[in-house]
């Protein structure tokens, strides 16, 4: 394993429990297996390759909160990094990348973000002239991350309100946005609130809950939810018909683990009797979700891959006409960096490309600020960055969104995980970031589908605080802020 060490003036800068979320990844940006200890005052980087690489790390910002940081590409050597100064340098070689190609693609820059920059990059030649004074490095090297996030956030607005105005131009956005709704049906006061701010909805149609005992099943929720999205003109996405978790499939269902035919068997079996009742009144089957992270029974990766190949098949031989998605969860993959995996989830979804299973597109699954389970919250520059990526194939993407409105105990989630708020100090951490998030996706013409993962903190759910009604089922500010979205924005 090849190592690479790091000084670090200011530990507090990583979080308690940050040193399991640092990894090193190559040009693809998919995490390679890593290490990380700290040996006396060195911050030590085993990764699992000799090559070099950009080291990740969970770094708190002034104003901003923590944020996953990139260095430049690093490469292995006896002098010791300093490893403010190597993010300081990594977040404004990227930003200044994206600008690049943002300014290509039209965008007029404003003085005040491009100063900003200009600043920080002063800040950080400071820093790295400084490096003998490793204190007076590390203040200058902060200062640079702080202004180069700032002028980040204020650049990626920009550059949203812009693309979004040209979108607008050319064509009404006809992006569906909504919530996905979660097993039990909405109140009537909720169902009102989202008929005035969804233009689509997704149904779960979850098989733990449909066929709590094996062969009966039990349509009347799904049919209750699916009869009122009809009715009040919205959309209907259906899913994930298959969820490759514990969490997904009926308590019966362990009788068959180990027995890869039978368990497959079963599986179809749902997806065969969802499609056939459900045919011609959906517009969109979300087919699988956690295909890259689920490990259900037990299954291996070319079992799931195999498994999720044959429920597209099947929804296609019953239903060719509607579009069909498969998701993933933790886009980034920073899971890989402790978990020996062939598959990242872009060699998922290339190798479902490639079977040419008629796939119609790709989900990503964010949910920002969850550790484990979820992705860390990065500058939102950088869901630029991975929306290319997933753009490869020229399919339409649908986004899956979730992140916390508090840090407090919620008695209703089933997940027991870390909370990292967007920003501490904003007023509404969740809207913050959805005010940030949201803008970029509606701007890109690949994203045709953005769902909020979770709708109310008072009914069980899967991450804390993370619904747009919170435990009262009072409306949380970013209800509010896609209303005003679909308003100004969607056809």
């Amino acid at each position: 394993m090849g190592q690479i060490r790091f000084r670090l003036h200011d530990r507090d800068r990583i979080a308690p429990g940050g040193l399991q979320r640092i990894y090193v990844a190559g040009m693809e940006e998919i995490p390679w297996l890593t290490r990380v200890a700290w040996a006396d005052d060195l911050l030590v980087v085993e990764r699992s390759v000799n090559d070099s690489g950009n080291v990740y790390v969970p770094w708190k910002i002034d104003g901003h909160g923590t944020r996953v940081l990139s260095s430049a590409t690093l490469m292995e050597r006896e002098r010791p990094y300093q490893l403010e100064v190597e993010l300081a340098r990594g977040l404004i070689q990227r930003i200044r990348t994206r600008l690049f190609l943002w300014e290509m693609l039209g965008l007029e820059t404003p003085a005040a973000p491009k100063e900003q920059l200009h600043a920080a990059t002063r800040e950080f030649a400071l820093a790295a002239t400084s490096q003998d004074e490793p204190a007076e490095a590390s203040v200058a090297a902060n200062r640079a991350i702080a202004l180069a996030m700032t002028a980040a956030e204020n650049l990626t607005a920009n550059y949203s309100e812009q693309a979004i105005a040209v979108r607008k131009r050319q064509n009404p956005i006809s992006t569906l946005m909504g919530v996905s709704l979660g097993d039990k049906t909405p109140s009537l006061e909720l169902r009102r609130e989202l008929a005035g701010t969804c233009n689509i909805v997704q149904l779960p149609i979850s098989w733990r809950a449909i066929e709590q005992r094996e062969g009966k099943r039990d349509w009347k929720a799904t049919d209750t939810q699916l009869a009122w999205a009809q009715k009040a003109g919205l959309k209907v996405a259906a899913g994930p018909l298959l969820r490759m978790d514990d969490m997904g499939m009926p308590d019966w269902m362990v009788l068959w683990e180990g027995d890869f035919d039978n368990l497959a068997e079963q599986l179809l079996e749902h997806v065969t009797a969802v499609v056939t009742r459900y045919t011609g009144r959906v517009h969109l089957w979300h087919v699988s979700s956690r295909v890259n992270t689920g490990k259900l029974l037990g299954l291996e990766e070319e079992q799931r891959l195999h498994l999720v190949a044959q429920a597209l098949n099947v929804v296609r031989k019953i239903d060719p006409r509607t579009p069909t998605v498969v998701s993933f969860d933790q886009p980034w993959a920073e899971y890989l960096a402790h978990k020996e995996e062939d598959l990242a989830p872009l060699h998922y979804a290339d190798a479902l490309v490639r079977a040419d299973l008629g796939i119609s597109g790709f989900g990503l699954d964010i949910n920002a600020g969850y550790s484990p389970n979820g992705s860390g919250h990065r500058a939102t520059f950088e869901l630029g960055r991975l929306l290319d990526q997933w753009s490869t194939w020229g399919l339409p993407l649908m986004l899956n969104l979730s992140t916390a409105s508090a840090a407090t105990a919620d008695p209703q989630a089933k997940l027991t995980t870390e909370i990292d708020l967007a920003n501490t100090q904003a007023d509404d951490p969740q809207r913050e970031w959805a005010a940030s998030v949201l803008p970029l996706l509606l701007a890109r013409n690949t994203v045709q589908v953005i769902l909020w993962n979770q709708l109310d903190d008072s009914v069980p759910h899967e991450f804390p605080n993370s619904g747009l009604f919170d435990a009262q089922q009072q409306a949380k500010p970013t209800l509010a802020l896609m209303r005003d979205l679909r308003k100004s924005c969607l056809m």
